[in-house]
């Protein structure tokens, strides 16, 4: 029997089935929440009034894998590409950031602690 995969994306976007993972800092920085918090409509609604909520938040949604764009087969290529990226990233376990996700997470499945490290830098939407 084949285990489904229930992955999270770290990088989804505000959307009624996504969570709240963490808030874009005046750094740039995101700053990951303690628990993640279950969208609702009022949020949405209040959020995108701002223009894109993914500028200033991080969202948490199922992986849909090959339904994604940045899907490359068999990962996602947005975590495949900054780790190739970042080879000398030097990963210090005390270091992580905190993360409420990280068992379900499509990164950490990944490439592990290093993708904790890179996490926190992105930002899902940088366009306008």
């Amino acid at each position: 029997m084949v285990k489904p995969d229930n992955k999270l994306c770290p990088s989804s976007t505000c959307n009624e089935n996504a969570t709240l993972l963490g808030i874009v800092q005046h750094d740039n920085k995101v700053t990951m929440l303690a628990e993640p918090m279950k969208l609702t409509k009022e949020f949405i609604e209040i959020a995108v009034l701002n223009g894109s909520p993914e500028k200033r938040f991080r969202f948490a949604g199922k992986c849909v894998k090959s339904g994604c764009k940045q899907w490359s087969g068999t990962s996602c290529g947005i975590m495949d590409e900054l780790s190739a990226a970042n080879p000398n990233l030097q990963v210090v376990e005390d270091d992580l950031p905190e993360c409420s996700i990280r068992e379900q997470c499509r990164w950490f499945s990944q490439e592990g602690k290093k993708a904790c490290m890179i996490c926190p830098m992105i930002i899902t939407n940088m366009g306008s």
